[in-house]
């Protein structure tokens, strides 16, 4: 019992060190912690971590090392996000129906924190996050002179950025799962895994529609503000969304080829460091190509319909 209390905490902690080196890698460990230990206890170990790591900040020595307080929000929230999708998985929801009630809650509950924030600090709240940016953004600089930024351009944009890193934490959380659930650590299999809908997954028609309205309202003269802050950041989300359908297309195509995990997880990391634009294209062009229905087809068969 007690070794099994002590693994439970390992996995927590390395939750807590993924979170604050990598943010989105915090989520598959949180998941299967979360699928393991049940929800009473899951919750109750996240809110235990959170308040230790906030009180830390506490300290001065520690607060010399890392801003432990600021961990703990991060770190509170990504498991806030881990926990209530698992909720609607639970109850038998599809990844993408899990996914956007996850975030649309997670939205929610960030944007009422962020209402109290700007309540609390007054009308320099905007100085504050660019001051926040601006000292985040400085070691980059001196490490490339020629890396130039518009602070403002990238304030507005942080909505959409908080919901990519949630959608990049969630794939990952159900696509990594299986592979650390494993061994001592493995949780009962009562709930069918959702990872076999990221290979056919297929956003709904109207996504292409909001991207289009999105790219209008980018990049069309319209002058009107709160109109360009709201299509850039739906913008944002909407190539992402099609990145993950462009994925499943070049997954699709892996399978066919029979490629090792080990080359699949290379060309992944490439996908998305250098050829994010083309596989978001590759996404938005299969609702009209369907790619992945013309791969499981014989080659006679495509000639036939050409």
């Amino acid at each position: 019992m007690v070794q099994r209390a002590l693994r439970f905490t390992f996995f927590a902690l390395w939750a807590v060190v993924m979170t604050a080196l990598t943010y989105v890698l915090g989520a598959p460990p949180l998941k299967v912690l979360r699928r393991r230990i049940g929800r009473v206890k899951y919750w109750t170990l996240i809110t235990v971590v959170s308040t230790g790591l906030y009180l830390l900040s506490l300290s001065p020595s520690v607060r010399l090392l890392l801003d432990a307080r600021l961990l703990a929000v991060v770190f509170f929230s990504m498991s806030v996000l881990i926990g209530v999708f698992d909720e609607f998985e639970e109850m038998g929801f599809s990844f993408l129906g899990s996914s956007f009630f996850t975030l649309l809650i997670n939205g929610l509950i960030s944007a009422g924190a962020f209402a109290l924030w700007v309540f609390r600090v007054g009308p320099n709240w905007s100085q504050n996050i660019l001051s926040s940016m601006e000292t985040a953004l400085k070691p980059v600089s001196e490490l490339n002179p020629h890396f130039q930024v518009n602070l403002v351009d990238l304030m507005i944009q942080l909505p959409s950025i908080a919901i990519i890193l949630w959608m990049f934490a969630i794939y990952l959380a159900v696509l990594l799962e299986s592979r650390l659930n494993t061994g001592e650590m493995a949780a009962p299999t009562f709930v069918p895994s959702l990872k076999p809908q990221l290979a056919t997954m297929k956003l709904p028609d109207a996504c292409v529609w909001i991207f289009i309205a999105s790219l209008l309202g980018t990049f069309a003269d319209f002058h009107i503000r709160p109109l360009e802050v709201i299509s850039v950041n739906l913008m944002n989300i909407s190539l992402v969304l099609f990145f993950f359908q462009g994925i499943a297309v070049v997954n699709k195509v892996f399978v066919k080829l029979r490629v090792g995990f080990f080359w699949q997880a290379l060309f992944m990391v490439l996908f998305v460091l250098q050829l994010f634009l083309f596989v978001s294209l590759l996404g938005l062009m299969d609702y009209w190509l369907n790619f992945r229905t013309r791969l499981e087809k014989r080659p006679e068969e495509i000639k036939r319909e050409t």
